[in-house]
């Protein structure tokens, strides 16, 4: 799905910037034009390699395919790891243990010749979708990605909202049960499909759990309906603790399943502060599954201007 933005207030001096989104499962690198359409794309599976000097020398080959005349000047690079503007070393990289300790100006030596900025992979989406996306138009909003794991980006003011020490979002550690269960280990689409198997067999999947919900299956209905009341929890929690103006949900999960969202919010509605009452905003993405293509390349711009 591609998207075409016009950049208000951005001027760009190349005729292009580069967009890599790298994640746990897979790799994606875009040349974007001067309104960040995304012309050409290049992906990879993460599982193909062994450390990051062979992912990273990789990246560059597959830069050279999508900007074939060398007409971008700027690369963004979305990761998912917390981010702050002055981190020089990169932690907790648990999707990508072999990040683990590498330092920035390594990872930018593999990019002669570039200026290359850098954000969590969530945080770009979240930006993306206030500037031109879901939320926009809303000062305060959270983009959640419910996939594989789960994890959100927080915009305070139109910006993103890092936190003292860029941790500002990983909400997956949420503690949404009195057994010890956070959001990630018991709401992820890895979660539901470990259900699935448990109920239904080992080549069982999370679609298959929804089609026995939707079939009415006692195992299957109790399942979700558990799952419902601890995602709601958790956006409860958050409504009471971030008071965002609107929430903007994506990911395999929730895409495949929209009408978990007015479940979710009903659920919610019962948890919250009288006043909050009837203030639970929640839409879909904006964006598809090029959104973090595109968001690393917006970042670029925007830092490359001081913004």
């Amino acid at each position: 799905m591609q998207q075409s933005i016009s950049v208000m207030g951005v001027r760009i001096m190349s005729d292009g910037v580069i967009g890599i989104d790298i994640g746990g499962t897979n790799i994606r690198v875009g040349f974007l034009d001067k309104q960040l359409q995304l012309i050409r794309k290049e992906t990879a599976l993460q599982t193909q390699f062994r450390n990051a000097g062979d992912m990273f020398t990789y990246v560059r080959k597959m830069i050279s395919k999508v900007d074939v005349d060398r007409k971008a000047d700027k690369i963004g690079i979305a990761m998912p790891v917390p981010w702050r503007d002055d981190t020089k070393i990169i932690f907790d990289a648990t999707n990508i243990p072999f990040l683990e300790n590498m330092s920035i100006q390594k990872i930018c030596s593999y990019f002669p010749g570039y200026d290359v900025f850098f954000e969590n992979d969530v945080n770009v989406i979240a930006l993306l979708e206030s500037n031109y996306g879901a939320a926009k138009g809303y000062q305060h909003s959270m983009y959640i990605t419910i996939s594989t794991g789960i994890g959100s980006g927080i915009v305070v003011n139109n910006d993103i909202f890092h936190g003292a020490h860029g941790y500002a979002g990983e909400i997956g550690n949420m503690m949404v049960s009195d057994r010890n269960g956070s959001l990630e280990l018991l709401c992820s689409g890895q979660a539901l499909e470990q259900e699935s198997k448990r109920l239904y067999g080992s080549e069982a999947t999370s679609r298959l759990l929804f089609e026995k919900y939707h079939a009415k299956d006692i195992h299957a209905v109790e399942v979700i309906e558990l799952w419902i009341e601890r995602f709601s929890n958790a956006i409860a929690s958050l409504m009471q603790t971030m008071d965002p103006h609107i929430f903007v949900f994506g990911g395999a999960v929730i895409y495949h399943n929209q009408w978990l969202i007015e479940r979710i919010i009903e659920s919610a509605e019962k948890k919250i502060l009288p006043n909050l009452k009837g203030k639970a905003k929640i839409v879909m993405s904006k964006f598809g599954p090029d959104a973090g293509i595109i968001g690393a390349g917006f970042i670029a711009l925007k830092k490359s201007k001081g913004e």
